[in-house]
Parts: structure tokens; sequence; C-alpha cells
């Protein structure tokens, strides 16, 4: 990445100077003694459903209407270069490493330690990520999407301190890719373009512009995979929909709504068969969020879409996104409009919990060996291969270690959080230091609180957050040390 310069030095030098020689070898040493250990232990990728779908959309070069095509490409690439499944761990552990190093280094680059042991502890912390050492040996695209952001997150800090023509090049591939590897990061654009405008000059327009032309194609992109695959001409898959529903449904057990209360004909007559599920819908929530009712059949949307199926003689794909994208969607609008308190109280509330001490773990430390025939197929494996676990440390131990360590970070946080208060008039900020620094904490506030609307959570969700996380620390101990050195002195 080209930039201008801080210092008198470029970005590309500063990665090559002999102060960086520490840096670097804390990151390779994390990386390599990360990849080993989880080789030992799992010496085959874990999978879960949603494992065979991106593989499917790979090898058979199709998109699949549920699912995001840019992990599936990513999968080619891959393929094209090695059939061995192997080579899926190797890559994604690659990318992570380079992504660590991007937006670390970045940080480092406009915001200078104030104390070197506390830049390598904060260093650490952040690349020694056994919740990514695992989801890099997973066939998911839950590391692929954190690295994507954490390197959108560094082109987006050279944007907007240093107005690089290179950097927002580099931005706009990157959140094209971002884009379609998770429809979630739709929320992106509009942080980036609010935090563009505070840019001077002709970049701020130029800035703008790519991250709406990019959107816009990516828009279209999607649009014309639709009609191609279901067709239907909409940007929609669907996929928002059955979520609004899932949600929703969490306020049920709790109402009094009656079908006859709604005006719209379809939604009184799903609410009716609702109601005839009520019980069923009150004992899959008691125990917290669930997204059971987007997947399992016998649960009523499912239920009521094999009924829709039957009468209007739809095919599979496009039931699916018809409902998701209409029905489904205004009904669980509708639950959530009509008793927001009840959807804070059953729904949002309990899955932001998971916020601070995710205890869905989803498949870390829940290792399931590839079953899947077209995986085997696709990359060569013989079926009889044994693609178990040798030692299953994850389940055991290192999994509970992740989750607690997520409450005693946010304890460091809210005690770094305050120390900032109380000294706030003291702390120093150079120029656009500030401006930084508030992109990045309320970009992760945005993704905390629309990612606990979204979808129940499991503890691979907040992977991009380590970055944010480590920022966040970083540079409000930056700020504090020096206050506490003019102390001393």
């Amino acid at each position: 990445m080209k930039a201008d310069t801080t210092n008198g030095i470029s970005f590309r030098k500063y990665l090559k100077s002999k102060e960086q020689r520490t840096d670097w070898l804390i990151l390779l040493l994390s990386c390599i003694i990360g990849f080993v250990v989880i080789k030992i232990c799992y010496p085959y990728p874990a999978t879960i459903e949603d494992s065979a779908t991106y593989v499917s959309a790979a090898a058979e070069d199709t998109f699949i209407f549920y699912r995001p095509f840019g992990y599936s490409f990513f999968l080619q690439i891959v393929h094209a270069f090695s059939s061995s499944i192997h080579a899926i761990f190797v890559t994604q552990m690659l990318v992570y490493f380079i992504s660590a190093s991007v937006f670390a280094f970045t940080i480092k680059y406009f915001f200078r330690p104030a104390n070197k042991w506390v830049w390598y502890g904060m260093l650490l912390f952040f690349v020694f990520s056994p919740c990514a050492f695992y989801m890099a040996n997973t066939m998911l695209s839950d590391l692929l999407f954190a690295a994507m952001v954490y390197m959108l997150l560094a082109a987006f800090i050279f944007v907007l301190k240093k107005q690089s023509w290179g950097a927002l090049i580099f931005f706009s591939i990157l959140l094209l890719f971002t884009l379609h590897i998770r429809y979630s990061a739709m929320i992106f654009p509009i942080l980036f373009i609010a935090f563009f405008v505070t840019i001077k000059g002709k970049m701020r327009w130029f800035s703008i512009a790519a991250t709406i032309v990019v959107t816009c194609f990516f828009y279209q992109q999607i649009r014309n995979s639709m009609k191609e695959t279901t067709g239907l001409d909409q940007f929609s898959t669907g996929f928002d929909g059955w979520q609004m529903a899932n949600n929703g449904m969490h306020v049920i057990p709790y109402t009094d709504i009656k079908p006859e209360d709604i005006k719209d004909r379809r939604m009184q007559e799903l609410h009716y068969v609702m109601l005839m599920h009520k019980d069923v819908i009150s004992e899959k929530t008691s125990n917290g969020p669930t997204f059971a009712f987007m997947w399992t059949n016998e649960l009523p949307l499912k239920q009521y879409m094999f009924y829709y199926m039957q009468q209007t003689q739809t095919p599979y794909a496009t039931s699916w996104v018809k409902l998701g994208s209409g029905l489904y969607k205004d009904y669980g609008t509708y639950l959530i409009r009509k008793h927001p308190l009840l959807f804070m109280q059953h729904y949002y509330l309990p899955n932001s919990r998971h916020i601070f001490y995710p205890d869905r773990r989803g498949p870390i430390g829940s290792y399931t060996p590839i079953r899947a025939e077209n995986i085997c197929k696709w990359y060569n494996l013989p079926v009889e291969t044994n693609k178990s676990a040798k030692h299953p440390i994850y389940q055991q131990f290192v999994a509970e270690t992740i989750t607690v360590s997520h409450l005693i970070i946010w304890i460091v946080i809210a005690c770094v959080s305050v120390a900032a208060i109380v000294f706030r008039k003291r702390m120093k900020w150079e120029s656009g230091e500030k401006k930084t620094f508030w992109a990045l904490t309320i970009f992760g506030l945005l993704y905390y609180a629309s990612t606990v609307f979204a979808s129940p959570i499991d503890l691979r969700f907040w992977l991009p957050m380590g970055a944010i996380q480590f920022a966040f620390l970083y540079i409000l101990l930056n700020k504090i040390i020096p206050i506490y050195k003019t102390k001393d002195s």
C-alpha cells in the first residue's frame, strides 16, 4: 500500500525498518505456533452444514441464493493452486498473518508507542488469537471475513489520515470482496461515507463516490445472480426476511395478538399457524435466542413454506426467496414494531450478553469432521479417511478459556475507558488522531449493535472485533501512559 510519509518515513520503509523486527517476530512466531498446534490436534478442517454449501457453489460455480459467493470464490482460487484440502488451512493462516500485520502496523504507524513493552503486549494480545487459529482450520467464511475487515479498516485509516490514492483503490477492492463474503457488511459503507465527508479537498468526493460505486456494483451483481438463479429480478435473497421472522417470533409466547387484529390477509394466515405452534415456539426460545426457526423443517416457518410450495406449485428456491423477501420480512417487522419492549426483553438483551460472555461457541469446541460427500469428492479425499480430531483441546479447555477471556477484556476496556475520562483534559492528541479513534470505535459499536440484532450470536461472530478492541485499548493507553510519565518525573 503506497502512502504519504509520517515523520519522513513511508509506510513501506517503515515495515522494513529495524524498529519492526521484534514486531515481525511476535507476529510470525504467534502464527507458526498456532498453525503447528492446530495441525497436530486437528489434522483436517472442521465443517458444518454451511461448509458443504460453500463447496457446492465453488465446485459448480453456481450462486447459492442464501449464501454469498465470496467465500466460494476464495475456495475456487485456492483450489486452482492446490486441490489438497490442507491448502485451505495454510492459505487462511497466511491471510490472517498478512491482515493482522497490516492492521497492527497501520495503528503503530499513526500512533507511535509511548512504551514499547505496552505495544509488544498489545500486539501479542491481538495476533495470538486461539479463536482465529481454530477458525482458520474451518471451511467457513468467518476467518476470511475478519481478515478482510482488518485490511479494510487499515486502508480506510490511510484514506482518512493521508488521502492516499493507492489506499483508496485498495479500500474499494477490499470493500467489494468484503460485501461478497458477508451481506451484513452492507452497513459498512454508511459509516465510511459519514467519515469521508470530513476529509478536505477532492479526496472527499472521490472517496464517497468510490464507496457508492462499489456498493451499487455489488447490488447489481447480486440482483443479476438472483435473476439468473431464481428468476426473480430483485436484490433481496430472502435471508434477511427469514432472519427477521425468526427473531421476531421470540415475542409470540408473550403476546395476545389475534389473527383478526392483523390487516394483511396473508399475515393473518401465517400468524394463525404460529399460534398453533405457540407451545413449541415457547419451548425453543426458553433458553435464549435461537435460529432454529430458519432451518428446522419441523418448526412453523419451514412448515408454512412447505404448505406454500404445495398450494402454489412453486419450487423450493423460489419459495424460500419469495417468502423471505416478502411475507416473512413483513411479519417479523410487524412483530418487532408491535412489541418493541418484548423484543428487547426476550431477544435483543439476552442476545446482547453474548457480547461480554459468548457461551454459544458454534463450531469452536464442538469439532465436526468432514462428512459431506461433495467436499471429499472435490478435494479427492477418500470417504473412509479418519478425519476426526486427534486431541480435542478446544472442546476440553480452550473454548472455555476464550469465552472467559472476553469477559476479562471487557473489564479491562471499562477500566481504561474510566481512566481516559478522568484524564481526558490532559491527554494530548495529534492532528486527526481523535477522528481515527472515534471512527474505529463507532465502527465497533455499529458492528456489535447490528450483529446482535441480526442473529443469535456465536463466538466466531466477534472475530472481526479483535482489531477494534486492540486499537481501542492501545490508543487510549498510548495517551494515558505519558501522563503517568510526567507525574513520575
